[in-house]
Parts: C-alpha cells; sequence; structure tokens
C-alpha cells in the first residue's frame, strides 16, 4: 500500500470540509512506494479565497528540480496575473545510461549519468534508458549513490498523490487542472495526456515527445507540442543546422513519426492547416489537427509549434522573446473537463 504524507513549509487556513487558499509558497512532502518526494506550491495573492481557481503543472527537464522552474518558467509571474495556483513538482535523482551518440551501446565516456529525471516511458527500459545495476551504483561517491539507489520512481502515482493532496487542502477547480513541461519533463506531461486524460483538462509538452505507446486515452484530449527550430537535440539527429518553417517540417521522418504518435494517441486525423504566425516578434510555424475520429465535440486537438531562434529552452521572456506561459495560459484557460 501506498502511504502519503505531506507537509506544508507554512500553515494552510483551509479547514478539510471547506478548504480556502491563502498566498504563499508551500513545500508538500509525500512517501511513494518508500521513497521521499516533494513539490512546491505557489498560491498567489490573486488566488486567496475559498474561491476554487486553476492549476497548472510545472514539470522540469533533466537535472532541474522544482524550485528552479519555480524561478524561471514564467508560471509564478502567470499565477499571480491570472490568479491561478502554479504546482513545481521535482523529479527524483537516478542513475541511468543514455546512449548519447546512438552508436547502440551505452558504454562510451558521459553516458553514465545520475541525474534528476521523470519516468516518461524510456527511463528503465534496458534497451532504451536502463538504470545503473548495482556494481555501477557502487562505484559512485557515497552522496551520489544515496540519491540514485532506489528502484525506478512511480511518476504517475506521485501525480495522482499530489492530485488528490490539492484537492484536499486548497479550493481548486478539479475541472481546470492543466500540465506542462519541458524537454523530459516534456515526454512527462505526454505520458500524463495519454495515461490520465481524465484527471487534466489540456496538457502541453516543449521540446519533449512521447516515449510512450499511443495508445488512446481515457478521453481526446487538446494538447500542444512546441520546440525550437535551433534545437540541437533535433537538429544534429536530423543533420540540419536549423528545422524549416514551413510544412516540409513533415518530410523529416522522426518529426513525422512523432506527429504520428501523438494523432494516434489523441484520437486525431493527419488533416491538418498550416499557419506561420509572428509571436512577440518571432516566426511559428503551427500544424493545427482538428479533425477528430472520436466524433464531433470531442473538443480534442494537436497544436504543433516551431519557434524561430529558439534552442533547447523552456521561453521565459529572457532567454528568448517568448513567454510560453502567456502563450499556453491562453489555450488551457479555453479548455475544462
Amino acid at each position: 500500500m501506498r502511504r502519503i504524507a505531506w507537509l506544508p513549509l507554512a500553515l494552510l487556513s483551509a479547514c478539510a470540509d471547506s478548504p480556502s487558499n491563502s498566498p504563499g509558497n508551500y513545500r508538500h512532502y509525500y512517501t511513494i512506494d518508500g521513497l521521499a518526494r516533494e513539490t512546491l506550491v505557489y498560491v498567489p495573492q490573486s488566488a486567496s479565497g475559498s474561491t476554487a481557481v486553476p492549476v497548472v503543472f510545472m514539470f522540469h527537464g533533466t537535472s532541474g528540480d522544482g524550485r528552479k522552474f519555480y524561478e524561471i518558467s514564467g508560471w509564478r509571474e502567470k499565477a499571480d496575473a491570472e490568479g491561478l495556483i502554479a504546482v513545481f513538482p521535482s523529479a527524483l535523482t537516478h542513475c541511468l545510461k543514455e546512449d548519447d551518440n546512438h552508436d547502440g551501446d551505452f558504454d562510451d565516456a558521459g553516458e553514465l549519468k545520475v541525474t534528476t529525471k521523470w519516468a516518461a516511458g524510456k527511463l528503465g527500459d534496458p534497451a532504451r534508458m536502463p538504470l545503473c545495476t548495482a556494481e555501477e551504483l557502487a562505484g559512485l561517491t557515497p552522496e551520489r549513490r544515496a540519491l540514485a539507489d532506489h528502484p525506478l520512481a512511480d511518476d504517475v502515482a506521485f501525480v495522482r498523490a499530489m492530485l488528490d493532496d490539492l484537492a484536499s487542502q486548497y479550493a481548486i477547480d478539479t475541472r481546470r487542472i492543466y500540465a506542462t513541461g519541458f524537454s523530459n519533463g516534456g515526454s512527462f506531461t505526454s505520458r500524463l495526456a495519454v495515461e490520465m486524460a481524465d484527471r487534466f483538462a489540456a496538457v502541453a509538452a516543449a521540446s519533449g515527445g512521447l516515449d510512450v505507446d499511443p495508445v488512446p486515452g481515457a478521453r481526446p484530449i487538446p494538447f500542444v507540442f512546441s520546440g525550437g527550430n535551433l534545437d540541437d537535440g533535433v537538429t544534429e539527429a536530423l543533420g540540419v543546422t536549423s528545422l524549416p518553417l514551413d510544412e516540409s517540417l513533415l518530410g523529416f521522418a522522426p518529426i513525422e513519426e512523432l506527429v504520428g504518435g501523438y494523432l494516434a494517441a489523441f484520437g486525431l486525423d493527419a488533416e491538418h492547416s498550416f499557419t506561420l504566425r509572428n509571436l512577440s516578434g518571432r516566426s511559428v510555424a503551427q500544424l493545427d489537427y482538428t479533425t477528430s475520429v472520436a466524433g464531433s465535440g470531442a473538443g480534442n486537438f494537436f497544436s504543433f509549434m516551431i519557434i524561430d531562434g529558439l534552442g533547447h529552452q523552456y521561453p521565459n521572456g529572457k532567454n528568448h522573446p517568448v513567454v510560453m506561459a502567456d502563450e499556453l495560459w491562453e489555450v488551457f484557460r479555453a479548455e475544462s473537463l
């Protein structure tokens, strides 16, 4: 049985029967399958009181944590402006191996890593991203071994625990809960869109693709994928210096495969529209898929965006003119379960 514990940094003013929101930063602690987990919950002044408000989860990328993306993602500022609660979970540290040079093994220098990583689908798969062996763990420093010497985290169970806890401790609108993530965090939110579509009204991923089988989820879900045309993790694999900002994007087999996986998972036809639009002074190539195979009125769609001048970053208005939190909130705010 999973035992879940939580503890905020400050006392919440909400009572059990009628929770309300007190402004502040709250750190919640959980135990999932014996592993200690934590998340940062930000309640802005604009979300105070007993009126139920929306919630946005922001999942960081590899090597990050919740505190880092509280500081740099732009969702804290968006929470202030819109009166929503922003949640910044932290992944566990794992000892893992990645085939960075795509030579079919995990034996090259630098391919053994000790870092935070979400269980998005590849992590723990012996063929794609194996965890370290007991012998490899024993070779780490005591500090690194203490962080990484544990089984694969059940991150989906962690999300379910957070959702249940939030509903009991805060005044939230459970029909308006959203998730977004960057890089490995984007791959994890892609997994959530497949496996937990009954809990999230809409989901987004930035620079992180679908790493689980594209099995249709519990409900058709709106989803936004974004990436940069200068993302070196993509351009180097494709042998180009930048991605084109037109429909020839789909001429690259890996991109066609990525898009096809999302369409299969979200119940959408390959028919699409293309728009080249301006966002914060930068061009954005956008493919929109809105023809649902789930039937008329399902409300599901998939938007695929490539942003000019963006590398492997979550754009926040400082590292790039685009503020992704602003763009996504305009999509999220229109969606509810």
